[in-house]
């Protein structure tokens, strides 16, 4: 080993960087010959592991957007820019490994644009350690893609040590106060989003809760804002068991206090997302005047820290804003505008009326694993689209069903989300059910039974799909009011059955009294986003066969009658080299 100035460090850094470049060269490799991967959803460069959406801003002094993410293990801050939300820019890393307090990663966080001259962006964020908050600001402010990254001197700006409560990924702050000259910021916890203020952004006093008490858990990457045109209703959101929940309310600025007008937080229908959805943050898009929501989207086969062995793993979902719905307490979600630029015109069908008899398809004059497809469902249940279609069995299918989720459903499994299992008697059920209604915790049970002695009982946070199985009685703790729900059945979408864990189907209700719905679903090959009356559904589908692009319309158990059926196949957006 050659020593420079008797050390061996600056070689084994060169050696490291070559490592890397030769892995991420590989990687790259193996993503673009993997026909799964999405073409116009963010997929950062070089091909890797991805996971929460991190940071996302306008810059207003030079007009661009930028998007930071979870990336590499362990995690640092990956970073992007775009003039539209739809094409990016790949740039070097944000914020890395390479201090003291962040070697075991980097993890979320947000940020701010401060009321200073420069209007700098501040990142505030955590590390793997749970017990400590950071902050860090351009290097160099004049520069349009704000490459470099400083990290404050003092950090951690707060911190266990100093008597914090332990947490991790900082909202977006927010100002208050006298004169609206005090910062607000709050973090996650086990007990719910904690509030911490301060003068300067540099130097935080902890403050208290800002929600009510909540039995969902931990509370991941947290999100608090006002909805724009929403007459100062705000959003509360928490990732949390698996999901992402939000509550709106009131807030009160005078004592830094929430009061939810919706229901609290983990009620089922109280959802960003019903599908493969988590770790989101939204941000102020001040140039439309919307709050704009990322989500990271998870593989649903397996993959390694780094992606392998398909060279890459996860997507960010399409940029969606955030809007109030009628009823002045929800909220509603569709994918922006700008995604109708990648709108291959030459492509566009439509169909003015169908009726799919039952247990039928209409195959559509449109094929392709990148499409923006539209239907009005005019009469029927359990009706949709059929994608990633293949003469040789493989197929997905996103659309309506009918809500059919009560307290007590003998024949019924409601698979995934269990927070707690036990053995009890094997000869009655409702036992399991009045385990689920006194523990406040419980939104769903699922009893199954294990002859000859005993049954398990599965207590669970979420509301998972139902699935027939003989074995098993569930219920819902609190039936969810309305007439539809939205669809994800993806029982055929794959032959590989060894790797592909997506063989089943999830739903979610759409609003109370909707008897009929519009339908938008965004396919990208294995990205599947299907939206409806404010609503969203998010699934992944990794068909093996080359036929797989067939598009249709699809009747279940009711003839089905569709109305305005129309489509384009979409362009690819791939993020770009900084050039």
């Amino acid at each position: 080993q050659r020593r420079v100035h008797g050390s061996i460090e600056p070689v084994k850094q060169m050696l490291s960087f070559a490592i890397a470049a030769v892995l991420a060269a590989a990687l790259c490799a193996l993503a673009r010959a993997d026909t799964a991967l999405p073409q116009y959803h963010f997929v950062p460069l070089p091909h890797n592991w991805m996971n929460d959406p991190n940071g996302p801003f306008y810059d207003p002094v030079h007009g661009l957007y930028h998007l930071m993410y979870q990336y590499l293990t362990p995690r640092v801050w990956g970073h992007a820019v775009s003039r539209d939300l739809i094409h990016w820019i790949q740039l070097p890393i944000a914020l890395n490994t390479d201090m003291w307090y962040d070697q075991g990663g980097v993890f979320s966080g947000s940020a701010t644009i401060l009321d200073d001259e420069a209007r700098t962006p501040m990142l505030s964020y955590s590390v793997s350690t749970n017990d400590m908050q950071c902050i860090a600001y351009p290097t160099n402010r004049s520069d349009p893609y704000l490459v470099q990254w400083t990290k404050f001197p003092g950090n951690p700006i707060i911190t266990t040590k100093k008597g914090a409560p332990p947490g991790r990924d900082d909202t977006t702050a927010w100002l208050g106060g006298v004169n609206g000259s005090v910062w607000r910021m709050a973090y996650g916890t086990d007990q719910g989003a904690i509030i911490f203020t301060s003068p300067d952004f540099r130097t935080w006093t902890e403050a208290h809760l800002l929600n009510s008490d909540d039995p969902t858990g931990m509370w991941e990457c947290p999100d608090f804002y006002p909805v724009p045109g929403g007459d100062g209703v705000h959003v509360l959101k928490a990732s949390t068991l698996g999901r992402d929940f939000w509550t709106t309310g009131t807030y009160f600025d005078a004592n830094i206090s929430f009061v939810h007008a919706s229901k609290d937080m983990g009620a089922p229908d109280q959802l960003y997302d019903y599908g493969r959805f988590y770790a989101s943050k939204s941000f102020y898009d001040p140039v439309k005047d919307r709050q704009v929501l990322w989500g990271w989207i998870l593989e649903e086969r397996d993959a390694d820290a780094h992606g392998a062995p398909y060279g890459w793993a996860s997507v960010q979902s399409l940029p969606r804003s955030i809007t109030l719905a009628d009823d002045g307490v929800s909220i509603n979600t569709y994918p922006v505008d700008e995604v109708a630029q990648l709108r291959d015109q030459s492509s566009y069908f439509i169909v003015p009326q169908v009726k799919v008899p039952a247990g039928s398809v209409y195959p559509l004059k449109i094929t392709g694993a990148q499409l923006e497809l539209h239907a009005t469902l005019a009469g029927g249940s359990s009706c949709g689209f059929q994608v990633l279609w293949s003469a040789g069995g493989e197929y997905t299918r996103m659309g309506v069903g009918n809500n059919s989720l009560t307290g007590y459903m003998p024949g019924t499994d409601l698979l995934g989300g269990d927070y707690n299992i036990t053995n009890v008697n094997y000869q009655d059920p409702h036992i399991c059910q009045a385990a689920c209604i006194s523990d406040p915790r419980c939104q769903a049970w699922t009893y199954v039974v294990r002859p000859p002695l005993y049954a398990s009982c599965c207590l669970k946070g979420t509301v998972p799909a139902a699935n027939p199985s003989a074995a098993c009685t569930s219920g819902v703790r609190n039936p969810v009011a309305g007439d539809l729900s939205l669809v994800g059945n993806l029982t055929h979408s794959s032959l590989n059955t060894t790797d592909h864990h997506a063989a089943d189907t999830n739903s979610g209700p759409l609003p109370a009294g909707v008897s009929s719905a519009d339908l938008a679903l965004f396919v990208d090959h294995s990205m599947l986003e299907l939206f409806s009356s404010g609503k969203a559904l998010t699934r992944r589908a990794y068909p093996t066969l080359a036929d797989a692009v067939g598009v249709g319309l699809y009747a279940g158990s009711t003839d089905c009658t569709f109305s305005n059926v129309y489509g384009w196949t979409l362009d690819s957006a791939p993020v770009q080299p900084n050039p």
